[in-house]
């Protein structure tokens, strides 16, 4: 019977093999060798992404909330500029070469890199009013995001769609939202929120010459802002007309053409309600290009956008955990109050708070309900004015309203989209006092009114966004972190330096996956981390996600004396079901699609080229260049033996030679004695030839010695290794050695005869090895056992009877602490472990793992 294993045994293996050995992320798509016969560097330029090359401050330094705005806003109208140049030398209006929907025969600009195709079921067309799916961070609803099928029918520019075009009727406003065809109402929420304050929208739509037909916008992209332009071609719904069909005269194709492909109402994707507006369908044209299609903008979260399009910190407040009512109105209203603001900056409050909020809404379900009194579920609002009025019949009593739009712009056809509970239009609360005091008109608008209690009990999340004016400062630091599969608190951590006592916000995120979607890994992290005080290590405050669909970020804000804080990060990781390793898809869209593979891999590298971010492909590339000159040692190591080797055999050839001649000049000196003798011996026969004949004696003759000088150089255990390339030992060499082992055998004592090689050796393969390669070969020897103990510790010792996981544990995450504050000094410090090792222990405060968390 085999030995038992213990059950201990049996559990340790299995853990010891689900966890990999070797830990690390992908940080490269496109390595260094690939840039190689290109002109440019082979590293992206890092102020695609960064803070602005005038920046100089090293890693955790301060800087100014705005300034990499301000870079960006500057980069952006000097590349407008540049093309307008162009345009006016060549006298052609702009195309944008990078994202040329008009020329798009794969339909990059669509869709993303992983195709419905790929799927084993079709996806159908959306719907004209698609309600929003679930939050495309929602892991089971990943699948059905990623893979969108759109149909447009065609492409044109603005001034052939639209008679009058227009970049803005009467400046920008929620009312002029439509959603397309495309499930961005998430955006769309966030444009709608933001629509009411031109302000804000002016520092989005930095640039732009109508004539030339080109458009510059700016966003931010994982804590920094990038700038964008795009042409003026876009989708629209229906095909042009069939040149096939008699038309001598043109006049169906020209009545085609106004009645299905003229003003807002024939364009594919979001559209504005005015016929010949044009800010929003350019507007989602630029932040489709930056997430690298269409497809990629499908499904999320309002405060995300909001994010995007302002730079701001949102904090997702679940409406059924509310603490204090009356604090979330007080900040409703500051909302409502800046919703006046125009110009193109941020500008502090006469009073000094620099308080600013931006506030969107999402209509969750927890069952399968697709509607709740009249509204669509799984769907994003906006709040565009928080009022408080005076009651009709009590005038000391203030009634709190909540003005809320759907992005749709109007019911669908089933009569889903706006509210039809109390304050909806038409109910009964509405007189002529209360049209006239809120200025509202029924109408299917997409608009409706609702009383704060109401909003509390009928939207599950509001998404809140903080916006920071030229009083905050900011500083961000990066890093990776290896997730282990047990929880607990990372030893990696972030140290805050504070100087000036005062309100700061503290963001924990990761890298925004949605701008190389395909290539995000099979990994789903959800953020945690824990703020204490460095001193005494008093808990200030402990931060999780609101909910497992929130995982881009998650942040608080907090009160701080001046002092020094430690933010313990804590990641839960879990894996993505049926998702592609990113090196299985690389291989396969090399040359499936390599274009599409060329956008999203770049801006994969673009993202994990922050600073922090360990360049996994210049290790690998400093670690292939460490063992080819350790290879190179080696080889003139060997080189080195072996000329030592044949000196030694040279010396040995000349020692037999030597051996040779002297027993040749031996041999003839012998031979002439013995004939003188034999003449001797004959006369002396002849002489006694009468005597009595006595017996012949014996002569033996004298055994030649060996000289001092071949005792000396001929060593007892020389061999000639063989480093001929065909494998022959050349003749003259051969026999002396075989004579030199002769005679070391004569001198020593018989042994009995070694076992037989089962492989074929020559005699200089089967003999002892020489003093000059004994120390080489015992080094080679230990640098093979160590090989061994090397290779035997990469493998998990599994029994027998224990199968290891296909893919092993290896969730690697990327991941920034990113602080603003009021102090211009305020700095973070990012404190490494020793080992990747990361989870610090399996309790939380000396509590047992939770059952969620």
């Amino acid at each position: 019977m085999g030995k038992k294993t213990h059950p201990q045994e049996k559990l340790t293996s299995f853990w010891s093999a689900f966890q990999s050995k070797e830990s690390g992320k992908i940080t490269t798509i496109f390595p260094r060798a690939l840039y190689a016969d290109l002109l440019e560097p082979a590293q992206p330029k890092k102020s695609k992404f960064r803070a602005p090359p005038t920046d100089n401050a090293p890693p955790g330094a301060a800087r100014n909330a705005q300034d990499s705005y301000k870079a960006a806003a500057a980069e952006c109208r000097a590349k407008v500029a540049r093309i307008v140049k162009e345009c006016e030398r060549t006298n052609q209006k702009f195309t944008d070469a990078d994202f040329d929907i008009e020329n798009d025969p794969s339909n990059n600009c669509l869709l993303g890199l992983i195709r419905s195709e790929d799927r084993p079921t079709p996806i159908p067309a959306p719907e004209p009013f698609p309600p929003v799916p679930a939050p495309a961070d929602d892991a089971a609803s990943v699948e059905s995001l990623e893979f969108e099928t759109y149909f447009p029918g065609s492409v044109h520019r603005v001034n052939w769609v639209f008679e009058k075009p227009q970049f803005t009727v009467n400046g920008y406003s929620s009312t002029d939202i439509k959603q397309g065809a495309n499930g961005d109402c998430w955006w769309l929420a966030a444009v709608a929120t933001m629509a009411h304050r031109q302000d804000l929208m002016e520092r989005v739509c930095v640039a732009r010459d109508e004539e030339c037909g080109v458009y510059g916008f700016v966003f931010q992209r994982d804590g920094e802002w990038i700038s964008t332009v795009v042409d003026d071609n876009l989708y629209l719904a229906v095909e042009d007309f069939q040149e096939e069909s008699y038309d001598p005269s043109g006049k169906r194709a020209r009545d085609w053409r106004r009645q299905k492909q003229t003003g807002s109402d024939a364009l594919y994707f979001a559209r504005c309600d005015d016929p010949n507006e044009t800010w929003l369908p350019l507007l989602e044209k630029a932040y489709s290009k930056v997430h690298g299609d269409y497809e990629s903008v499908s499904g999320g979260w309002p405060g995300q956008a909001v994010e995007d399009m302002t730079g701001g910190v949102a904090t997702t407040l679940a409406s059924n955990r509310v603490l204090r009512k009356d604090r979330l109105w007080a900040e409703l209203l500051t909302a409502a109050r800046d919703s006046t603001r125009t110009g193109g900056s941020l500008v502090a409050d006469g009073d000094g708070s620099g308080d600013h909020f931006v506030f969107s809404l999402a209509a969750m379900s927890n069952s399968y309900s697709s509607e709740k009194n009249g509204l669509a579920l799984g769907h994003a609002y906006s709040i565009l004015q928080s009022r408080e009025v005076p009651d009709e019949k009590d005038k000391s009593k203030l009634v709190r309203l909540v003005k809320i739009r759907n992005p749709w712009g109007q019911r669908s056809d089933s009569g889903l989209g706006e509210w039809s509970g109390p304050w909806s239009d038409g109910s009964r609360e509405w007189t002529p006092y209360w049209l006239e005091a809120l200025g509202h008109t029924f109408g299917d608008d997409g608009e409706f009114w609702m009383s704060f209690d109401d909003m509390l009990q009928t939207f599950m999340w509001i998404h809140r966004t903080r916006l920071f004016d030229e009083t905050w400062t900011v500083v961000q630091r990066w890093t990776t972190a290896h997730v282990a599969w047990v929880t607990g608190y990372l030893k990696v951590r972030f140290v805050v330096d504070v100087a000036r006592a005062g309100r700061v916000v503290l963001v924990l995120a990761q890298l925004d996956d949605r701008y190389f979607r395909g290539l995000s890994g099979g990994y789903r992290f959800e953020l945690h981390f824990v703020l204490r005080d460095a001193t005494t290590g008093e808990r200030i405050c402990r931060v999780r996600p609101a909910h497992s669909w929130d995982t881009r970020s998650v942040s608080c804000e907090v009160d701080l004396p001046p002092g020094r804080y430690e933010v313990l990060p804590k990641i839960t990781a879990t894996r993505r079901r049926g998702a592609r390793g990113v090196v299985d898809v690389v291989r396969e869209y090399a040359d499936k699609n390599p274009q599409k593979l060329r956008q999203v891999g770049m801006l994969y590298d673009l993202a994990h080229a922050q600073g922090g971010i360990p360049d996994e492909d210049g290790a690998i590339e400093k670690e292939r260049r460490e063992r080819k000159k350790v290879k190179a040692e080696k080889e003139r190591a060997e080189r080195r033996r072996q000329r030592a080797l044949r000196r030694a055999a040279r010396a040995v050839e000349g020692a037999a030679k030597a051996i040779e001649d002297v027993i040749a000049e031996e041999g003839k000196s012998h031979d002439k004695d013995e004939k003188k003798e034999e003449k001797k011996e004959d006369a002396k026969e002849e002489v006694k030839a009468a005597e009595a004949t006595p017996a012949a004696p014996v002569i033996t003759a004298p055994a030649a010695a060996p000289s001092p000088a071949a005792a000396t150089s001929t060593p007892d255990s020389i061999t000639l290794p063989i480093h001929s390339k065909s494998g022959a030992t050349p003749a003259s060499t051969a026999a002396p050695v075989a004579a030199v082992e002769l005679t070391s055998t004569a001198q020593a004592a018989p042994e009995a005869p070694a076992e037989q090689s089962t492989s074929a050796e020559t005699p200089e393969t089967a003999a002892t090895t020489s003093d000059v390669d004994s120390d080489t070969e015992s080094e080679a020897e230990s640098e093979a056992e160590a090989t061994q103990v090397s290779d035997s510790d990469s493998e998990p010792d599994v029994p027998g009877d224990e199968t290891p996981p296909k893919t092993p544990w290896n969730a690697v995450s990327v991941i920034a602490l990113r602080v603003y504050a009021r102090d211009p000094s305020v700095a973070v410090t990012l404190v490494e472990p020793n080992s990747k090792t990361e989870a610090a222990a399996l309790t939380v405060e000396g509590k047992p793992a939770g059952a969620t968390m």
